[in-house]
Parts: C-alpha cells; sequence; structure tokens
C-alpha cells in the first residue's frame, strides 16, 4: 500500500490504491465473518451480560446495532451455506449479495428440491460473481426462480402465499424509523384500501392546492392509521398496559412557567424527553404529545429511586412498573436495549448475583431468561436484600 499522501498520488496510483483498499476491506469482512462463527460455537460472552454477539459488538464499538446484526447475521448464514461462504470467503461475491444468495437457499419455494435449490445457487453465485451484477440483478433472478415455481404444493400462489410476508421497523438517524415490507396480495389491498381515504389529497378551506408529495401524503395517511388504532384500545396487553406511547419527562421539562420552575429546585432539567423504542425526542414534541395524554407523576428521591409507587402487591403493579421504567428506561443490564414493554417482574437474591457490591436497588429492569444473571442496578445498602427486577423476554 502506497505510504505517499492522496495529493502526492498520480491518476494511475489513486485507483491502484483504491482497488486495494477495496480487496482489504472484504479481506477484513472475510475475517471478521470466520471469528463471529468460531464466537457461536464457544461461550465468549459468558459473564459479560450480553444476550447477543451484535449487543456486544454494538456495545463495544461505535457501530450502530444495524450494522451489527446484519454482519452476525451474514455470519449466521454462511454457517449453514458453505458453498456460499467458500465463494464470499475467495473474493467471488461480497457480503451483500452473499447474504442475498444463502437467505434464498435457506428460504427456497416449497415445492423446489434440494437439487433444484443446489442448481438454483449456482446460477445466482455465477450471476453474483459477476464485476456488472449488483444486488437489484441478484433480486430480480431470485425474483425469476419463485415465478418460475409458482404455487406452493398446497396450490397456493406466490402472490397470496402470506407465509412470505416480511415487515421491518428499524431505527435509523436522529430517531427516525425505517419501514419496509412485503405482504401477499390481501393484506396488502387491506393496506392501500385502508390508506386511501387517509391519503387523500386534502385541499385547505380556503381551496388552496394540498402541496403535499403523494409519498408525504401516503406517510401521513400510515400515522393517522396507527394514532386511530393507538387510541382505539385495541391492542393487546404488553407489560400489563394496552399499547400505548410512553414520553419521560421531568416536570421541569415539561412544563414553560418558570414560575413551576423555581418550585422544584432539586429537579433535573434534561432538555429532551425519553421513549421507550426510539430514545429521546424534543421537549416540544413531549409537550404536543402531553396536550391529550394520561399523567403518571413519579417521584424521585436524589439517587433516582422511585418512592411512594402503590400499594404493597405480591407482583409488581403497573404503576411500580411505570417507575421502574421511568429509572431504568428498559434494561438495567449495560449494552442490553430492551425495552421495558418486554419485561417481567421478579425478585431475587443480591448476594446470589452481586456478593462483591454493596449499593443495589430494590428493583431493576432486566433482560434475561429467568436463571441467568440479572441485569445492571445501583441503589440502598441493603446487602442480602430481595430485589426486583423486570425479566425481559427474548423476542
Amino acid at each position: 500500500m502506497n505510504s505517499r499522501e492522496a495529493w502526492q498520488l498520480d491518476g494511475e496510483d489513486l485507483k491502484s490504491e483504491v482497488l486495494d483498499l477495496v480487496r482489504a476491506r472484504h479481506e477484513l469482512q472475510s475475517r471478521m465473518v470466520l471469528l463471529i462463527v468460531e464466537m457461536f460455537s464457544r461461550e465468549v460472552l459468558g459473564g459479560k451480560g450480553f444476550r447477543a454477539i451484535a449487543q456486544w459488538l454494538h456495545g463495544s464499538t461505535n457501530l450502530e446495532i444495524g450494522e451489527c446484526s446484519l454482519l452476525v447475521g451474514l455470519a449466521r448464514l454462511l454457517m449453514l451455506e458453505p458453498v456460499v461462504a467458500d465463494a464470499f470467503h475467495r473474493g467471488d461475491t461480497d457480503a451483500l449479495k452473499a447474504r442475498q444468495v444463502a437467505s434464498f437457499c435457506q428460504h427456497p419455494p416449497k415445492n423446489m428440491t434440494l437439487a433444484e435449490v443446489d442448481k438454483a445457487r449456482g446460477i445466482l453465485l455465477g450471476l453474483a460473481s459477476k464485476n456488472i451484477a449488483d444486488c437489484d440483478a441478484v433480486r430480480a433472478a431470485i425474483r425469476r426462480i419463485e415465478k418460475q415455481y409458482g404455487k406452493r404444493e398446497d396450490g397456493v400462489p406466490v402472490g397470496e402465499d402470506s407465509e412470505r410476508n416480511e415487515f421491518y421497523a428499524s431505527k435509523g438517524l436522529y430517531g427516525r424509523v425505517t419501514v419496509k415490507g412485503d405482504l401477499d396480495a390481501v393484506n396488502g389491498a387491506r393496506l392501500i384500501t385502508l390508506l386511501s381515504s387517509l391519503s387523500a389529497p386534502t385541499p385547505e378551506k380556503d381551496g388552496v392546492k394540498d402541496t403535499r408529495t403523494p409519498a408525504l401524503r401516503r406517510a401521513d395517511g400510515f400515522c393517522e392509521l396507527l394514532r386511530r388504532y393507538e387510541r382505539a384500545g385495541l391492542g393487546p396487553i404488553e407489560g400489563g398496559v394496552k399499547p400505548h406511547i410512553t414520553v419521560t419527562a421531568s416536570a421541569k421539562d415539561i412544563t414553560d412557567l418558570q414560575a413551576l420552575k423555581d418550585l422544584l429546585p432539586s429537579t433535573e432539567e434534561l432538555g429532551f424527553a425519553w421513549t421507550d423504542w426510539v430514545g429521546p425526542i424534543s421537549i416540544d414534541t413531549a409537550r404536543m404529545l402531553a396536550c391529550d395524554c394520561t399523567v403518571t407523576r413519579i417521584l424521585l428521591d436524589e439517587n433516582g429511586v422511585p418512592l411512594d409507587c402503590g400499594k404493597e402487591a405480591r407482583t409488581a403493579t403497573v404503576p411500580q412498573r411505570r417507575a421502574l421504567a421511568v429509572r431504568d428506561g428498559g434494561c438495567a443490564f449495560p449494552g442490553c436495549g430492551t425495552p421495558s414493554g418486554w419485561c417481567d417482574a421478579h425478585h431475587i437474591s443480591l448476594e446470589r448475583w452481586w456478593p462483591n457490591r454493596s449499593r443495589q436497588p430494590d428493583l431493576v429492569v432486566r433482560s434475561s431468561p429467568p436463571d441467568t444473571a440479572p441485569h445492571r442496578v445501583a441503589c440502598r445498602d441493603r446487602p442480602g436484600s430481595e430485589v426486583g427486577v423486570l425479566s425481559a423476554d427474548v423476542r
């Protein structure tokens, strides 16, 4: 690799070094995949508190959780597809196209035989190895193969096969959420029908034309559909409550009255509010949501421990769960991002899990199976006391 500064290189040297770096990057990706595959076969995360390799990688680097999940997912797929893995490690194809081919071979049309899957694998790898091929070309080839086999063995056409449905909602930059899906014809028609009236152009009262783009109108219609479903309260109970947005903010932040702020001298003013799923949101948005919300007041002491959480009960009450969510923001163990809605309440012995720690809380948010060590917390001096924790389901 050239040690000269970039401005010192001529055109040919620039092109040559860029290509060298591309090859080096692929070699590093290949090495990372091999190491992650080896990690799957060992208990390398034992005692570290991470439930998955992707969470550990995210917590140990500045990589986003989505990028970590893609890398770990590729390693898992290539474990199951040694032919595709060999092509990837040789440099015949890149990570994205290798993932496409491996994913198809693991989930082929139900009426494809093993011999036909092997043949399709060879065709797709041959296409993926060409420099002129991109992910769209591989995806188009996969669609042609799926179309060729048409219906399932039970006669269900590809377009009506609900087992092929996919839906992704991924947190991205600035807390935004990217939505992507693939639905069967019936549910697709249901979605389009429900969105039709909600996404229609809406002129102003004075007749001014609706200037929103069709994409924005559909997004607004989808958001309105979510709001109406939420307000109707039709969803199943999760975490002891009906589905709803939970926004956590200090009293100082949520009010713009200076007189009220002066009454709360010990209350911290953070400048933002917090939601379970997407993290921080602006105070203006929190105030907008507070216009028609149900307010739960939770009093914390100087250490952040909730006080007066309601009447005593054998299991954690809804107010107690809310108090835990306010204090811990979800799973309290470092590196675990499990939201509070996926957690269950338990009581465990402090000395069993934290024999060398002197300050532990009465209640924490825990994300692990019942027989594994609970997650982090800090609280009062009560060695040997019982600790109530929220234990998250692994989903």
